[in-house]
């Protein structure tokens, strides 16, 4: 199933697309702009990370094609068929994450699309190994992201046939290690949704902080910023660090490892869910003067409602912090979405058209768009993700300092 072709071989058109893309890419520099972020957000785009987005791009179709074929679908993708004719036989709510799939492999050219039939015409091989061997040339050690993706193909076919709910089979104790390792510092793809947004937090840095942490799961980015700032002497800066998460488990760990691990900063726990009033979980009376989120805002199930709840919680002139996944176009996909589109939590959320059409992932001026409706001001981003996506496609990360 997986091939046989070797790293740097042209015989395989997924590599040759992936060679193309790296290519392209080696041959212009980066963009001199990078706004607030400055030179520490240019030197995240170094040639591994950029090696691993575009490998992992490719790889992630490759998982998908797989993931079509251990559900039996070569026979029908053969003939050709409509995303109806596909789920024949299938949970009602594998039709979203089946539709991304579809495109994604037209996107990849794996998939003609044929008015509502997707047909397969080339060979049924999804070239994983082959592509793993690539990726270690060009990004050594920093195999985990296309661990995960192979760990959710293989956790996820009963979502499909049963109709099981995808939380469970992606956050079960056999994944948590995987998830722990990509949700981690040390993944250079990964390191950037902690650092953009702890650019921006720097900006509004100030003696005697209080800073609110929304959904703080593993600890990541407290562990970041707790280095950063501890080996800059500037720990004293936070006043508190009032960690939060709606998961018990991720609350409960957090609080008994990052006050051993950084015991510079103060730290308070509780739980928090976005999705309810802040003055029906004991924080209503308190004012923070940041409030920031790595990944978490986007399931938010109505977005609107969650960033009037947060204004209120700032101090006059406080921050909210928004790390995010970005798309570059609400139409089509970003392999990331492989991982998440199974979730209950990603895809059932309140739309609106104006800033918030898609479930999932949104585009930077999405993001800009809806913090300016809640009533933000100030609105700055680390880096100008616009310019870098229209010069990088595969940078998908991003964030937003905006103002109470």
């Amino acid at each position: 199933m997986s091939g046989s072709t070797q790293p740097g071989s042209s015989a395989h058109p997924a590599l040759q697309r992936l060679q193309a893309r790296l290519e392209a890419q080696s041959g212009r520099p980066l963009p001199e702009a990078f706004g607030p972020a400055g030179t520490e957000a240019r030197d995240l785009f170094s040639a591994a990370l950029r090696g691993m987005h575009l490998t992992a791009e490719v790889y992630a179709s490759h998982c998908a094609l797989a993931l079509l074929l251990d559900l039996g679908l070569e026979a029908r993708l053969r003939e050709g068929a409509s995303l109806e004719g596909l789920m024949t036989g299938f949970a009602a709510q594998g039709r979203l994450p089946l539709a991304w799939m579809l495109d994604l492999l037209v996107d990849e050219e794996m998939l003609l699309k044929e008015g509502e039939a997707y047909r397969l015409q080339g060979p049924a091989e999804p070239q994983l190994e082959a592509l793993r061997a690539f990726a270690e040339t060009v990004a050594p050690g920093q195999g985990i992201n296309l661990d995960l993706l192979d760990a959710v193909r293989r956790q996820i076919p009963p979502f499909f046939t049963e109709g099981k709910p995808g939380e469970p089979l992606l956050f079960s104790l056999a994944l948590l290690p995987l998830w722990q390792a990509y949700f981690h510092n040390d993944n250079a793809v990964y390191r950037p949704n902690n650092l953009l947004p702890i650019l921006a937090l720097e900006h509004a840095r100030k003696p005697g902080m209080r800073i609110l942490e929304l959904g703080g799961g593993a600890g990541s980015f407290a562990r970041l910023l707790g280095q950063r700032w501890g080996a800059e002497g500037r720990l004293g800066d936070v006043a508190e660090y009032r960690f939060t998460d709606v998961a018990p488990n991720f609350l409960r760990k957090a609080q008994r490892e990052l006050p051993a691990e950084l015991p510079g900063l103060h730290f308070t726990f509780q739980p928090f869910d976005l999705n309810r009033a802040p003055a029906d979980q004991k924080v209503g009376e308190a004012r923070f003067d940041a409030i920031l989120g790595v990944n978490v805002l986007h399931v938010a199930k109505d977005l609107g409602a969650t960033l009037g709840h947060l204004m209120g919680l700032l101090a006059p002139g406080g921050r909210l912090i928004v790390g995010e996944c970005l798309k570059p176009d609400l139409d089509h996909p970003i392999y990331i979405e492989f991982l998440f589109n199974y979730l209950h939590a990603f895809t059932d959320v309140e739309l609106n058209p104006d800033w918030r059409p898609r479930h999932g992932f949104l585009t930077p001026e999405c993001w800009v768009a809806a913090l300016e409706a809640a009533g933000f001001t100030d609105v700055q981003e680390f880096p100008p993700t616009r310019q870098l996506m229209d010069h990088f496609p595969g940078f998908n990360v991003g964030a937003f300092s905006a103002m109470a």
